[in-house]
């Protein structure tokens, strides 16, 4: 490799990327170059290019018909501009990629000319009707393309998926609100605005296409949306609290939510003496001021981040407990702005209108908005559905308020011990300091002065105490979120159930159904059934429905409700295209992970060129005595067990990773007596090799078989594979069709693309399954099987991954891998990862 050549590979994509999306390409570069011409990279347009190029209220006054154009290209410093080209190149590229240059230009230049306009109408009307919010943005000034850029945007997601749209549409809008209420500067409103344009603008420059209109949304999308809606709650007093004089209606809850620390004028005007060294000790004390207070005052964010992602999984706790904190944050913030008092004066100015200026128009919103979330959540409790692990949540409910007792009573033994004049107070006064201890809420320090605790110890256990408590209890809960129990989760029946299901159809893993480690589905009717393992959230099935075959459509769309209820992702794995119509119309997609062998074995001669190597695998077999053995494990004898069990164990001792599991069968699936065993035997009672074939049953009969176990003694001779498979099909002749070769696993066929229904999202995955395939080669050699497969000219059926949201390509890549190696440790995973670099 020739030097620099590393390097040079990524910026030709990159240059290629930056000429597939002129128009975004050209708006960065204009604002760049402006940016550089007039010296504003660092801290934004100097005084007197700002005057120019900014749109306010002034400039529309002074006729400067040029600002609306030229604002596009500055803005207010480096952090700005780094955001707003990640915003062209993003909001813009995308747009231009959906819908052309010409349409995103007029959306982007339109949307942003209508976002201004929308701008300076809202800020009269409200100034009008007396809003200080609204009427505080008249001196600010608009400059950015973040309007124009997110008008854009929505302009092109009529032309999306209704998934993505959806997504996209709900994500921009709950950021850009967020930022709006919290913030409320006067780019927040402007780039709301720019949305409200952009949809409007979508509608106008597309056609309605086919199924444009907007579906029910469903248990995990409704989940992920109140999600979301709790998480922008969470981290909307963050960014308050963060910008610079935020001004927007809710930007007050940061006192309640993020930062509850009193201030220094609060507390001095708490104190009664300045020279107090009570007063002192407040304004000093690390539980306030310090890292302990800190900390506690970012506890509601974090709780609320914790349930937020706690609803993203469906679990029913984590719906009461930010219902709860929603509630309380809602009676506090009442208590806090005096909403009781605004409205007792209200109700005095009895036949008058009460002025804006008195506060409660302002007030209202602010303790409204916790309650309203709350109540959404409740109204939609019935999509959260998953439970908790039941131990796990006797564990916390006994460690948690324990822990608070130990603070609790450490804190009080050491606020009497260290000194007298805590006595006099009496255990009231000491109670007062409790609240401010555990609650990050600001409360008054007028009562509580005296008693504030003076010794070490009890000076550290409230300074720390509440925030070591808290941290231990999100922890906990998180954990506990994570957790599930999972409803219809196999009870003792559930095998029995499926072994008799299994008789009466299903595909040629649907045997495998009845192995370890698998879970039991059944639809209504119990007649059919699913097994599926849980991996990352990821119901990973092992092949498609078993059953009667008449019910085999209906289950897979009940097997898809059940996982939507459960908070699962449905992934159909190793399925055929059987079942295909049913699952497009619940929206799957489908990639190829491999392609079956099957054997027409009433048709195999052995006769030609092509079968040389079987023939000779046969011959050979016969000038050593080798002979074909068929039999179940329980009727071998225990010479022939152990030769079984040795070859398996010394084909395991030369891979660096352990057995893999999941579609690969081991010597504990040998042992079911209808699990037929082929062994090349010599005459002196040696074995060669070993394989196994799994029944395929219709109605009660086997009607085929599929090759699982496949072990080589290291002592046998070349050719015993082609020799046990080529007598599998003289054995099966009389009685069966077809034999199946299984697919190899981790080896996609050739033409995966083709087969998927989903080029961009199922060629990545397929190229991390085949990149998982490549690196086990060494290790497993599946390619090489599959290579050796291919010996017995075998028909090809496809056998397909299928999954419904792209957005979990990233889990169902960590399901299969660990479906597959479940055992594998961290040493283990590392030399793995090594073997895929390598």
């Amino acid at each position: 490799m020739t030097k620099g050549a590393g390097w040079r590979a990524p910026l030709r994509a990159a240059v290629r990327l930056l000429r597939s999306v002129p128009l975004a390409s050209l708006l960065a570069a204009v604002m760049w170059a402006a940016a550089a011409g007039t010296r504003s990279v660092v801290s934004g347009p100097p005084p007197e290019v700002r005057r120019l190029v900014a749109e306010s209220f002034d400039a529309a006054a002074r006729g400067d018909w040029w600002a609306p154009l030229l604002s596009i290209f500055f803005t207010g410093n480096l952090a700005s501009y780094l955001l707003a080209t990640a915003i062209i190149l993003g909001c813009v590229g995308l747009a231009e990629a959906t819908m052309g240059t010409l349409r995103t230009a007029l959306a982007f230049f339109g949307g942003h000319l209508g976002a201004l306009v929308l701008h300076f109408t809202v800020v009269l009307a409200g100034s009008a009707l007396g809003s200080d919010w609204l009427a505080g943005m008249r001196p600010g000034a608009i400059i950015g393309p973040f309007a124009g850029s997110l008008a854009a945007l929505m302009a092109a997601t009529p032309l999306l998926s209704a998934l993505w749209r959806r997504r996209l549409r709900s994500v921009t809008v709950a950021v850009t609100l967020m930022l709006l209420l919290y913030v409320g500067h006067p780019q927040a409103l402007a780039s709301f605005l720019g949305i409200l344009c952009g949809l409007g603008l979508g509608r106008v420059l597309h056609e309605p296409p086919e199924g444009a209109r907007l579906p029910r949304s469903t248990s995990r999308e409704t989940r992920a949306l109140l999600s979301m809606m709790v998480a922008v709650f969470a981290a909307g007093p963050a960014m308050a609290a963060l910008a610079q004089a935020p001004s927007g209606p809710l930007a007050i809850l940061r006192d309640l939510i993020v930062n509850p620390i009193p201030t220094i004028s609060q507390l001095q005007a708490n104190c009664r003496a300045a020279v107090d060294l009570s007063c002192a000790q407040v304004l000093h004390s690390p539980g306030l001021n310090g890292p302990g207070g800190e900390a506690l005052s970012l506890v509601p964010l974090l709780v609320l981040l914790v349930c937020a992602e706690g609803l993203r999984r469906g679990n029913r706790l984590a719906l009461w407990a930010a219902i709860a904190v929603h509630l309380v944050i809602g009676v506090l913030s009442a208590i806090h702005l005096q909403l009781f008092s605004l409205f007792g004066s209200y109700m005095r100015s009895a036949g008058r209108v009460l002025p804006v200026e008195s506060g409660i128009v302002e007030v209202l919103p602010v303790v409204t908005v916790p309650f309203v979330i709350a109540g959404l959540l409740f109204f939609n409790r019935r999509h959260f559905i998953v439970d908790p692990d039941p131990l796990l949540r006797r564990r916390t409910a006994i460690l948690l308020p324990s822990l608070f007792a130990v603070f609790v009573t450490g804190y009080v033994i050491a606020w009497f011990a260290e000194d007298n004049h805590h006595r006099r107070a009496g255990l009231f006064a000491l109670l007062a300091t409790l609240p401010r201890m555990f609650l990050p809420y600001p409360f008054s320090f007028r009562y509580s002065v005296s008693v504030f605790p003076h010794g070490f110890f009890s000076t550290l256990l409230f300074s720390y105490g509440g925030a070591v408590f808290w941290l231990v209890s999100v922890i906990s809960v998180f954990v506990l979120f994570l957790s599930r129990r999972l409803r219809n989760i196999r009870p003792d029946n559930d095998f029995s159930k499926a072994r008799e299901l299994v008789r009466q159809g299903g595909g040629s893993l649907s045997w495998m159904a009845l192995w370890p480690n698998n879970r039991y589905w059944f639809n209504a009717a119990q007649t059919a059934g699913v097994a599926y393992q849980v991996h990352y959230n990821v119901a990973l099935t092992i092949g498609g429905p078993f059953g009667h075959p008449k019910d085999a459509g209906g289950t897979a769309e009940e097997f898809t409700r059940f996982c939507g209820a459960q908070s699962l992702a449905p992934c159909w794995y190793s399925i055929t295209d059987d079942n295909w119509e049913h699952l497009r119309r619940l929206g799957f997609r489908r990639v190829a992970v491999a392609e079956e062998t099957l054997l027409p074995i009433r048709e195999i001669e052995f006769k030609g060129k092509e079968w040389q190597n079987v023939r000779t695998a046969l011959n050979k077999a016969r000038k050593l005595g080798v002979t074909a053995r068929w039999s179940t494990y329980s009727e071998l004898s225990l010479g022939l067990r152990t030769q079984i069990h040795e070859i398996s164990e010394a084909w395991v001792s030369e891979k660096a990773l352990p057995e893999m599991g999941f579609t690969l069968g081991g010597l504990e699936e040998l042992k079911d007596d209808n699990v037929l065993i082929g062994l090349a035997v010599d005459s002196n009672g040696k074995v060669h090799g070993v394989t196994s074939w799994l029944p395929v049953f219709r109605r009660g009969q086997v009607v085929s078989r599929t090759l699982d176990f496949m072990r080589r003694s290291q002592e046998g001779f070349p050719g015993v594979m082609e020799f046990l498979i080529a007598s599998a099909v003289i054995h099966f002749k009389e009685s069966l069709d077809v034999l199946s070769l299984s697919g190899s696993p981790l080896v996609p066929p050739a033409a995966s693309a083709a087969h998927s229904s989903a080029p961009a999202d199922g060629d990545a995955l397929g190229r991390f399954l085949a990149l998982l395939g490549r690196g086990l080669e060494p290790v497993y050699g599946f390619r090489s099987l599959a290579a050796f497969k291919a010996r017995f000219r075998p028909r090809h059926r496809t056998l397909y991954m299928m999954y419904q949201d792209p957005l979990w390509l990233p889990w169902i890549g960590r399901a299969v891998t660990e479906a597959y190696m479940p055992n594998t440790s961290l040493r283990q995973t590392a030399k793995l990862l090594r073997e895929i670099m390598a």
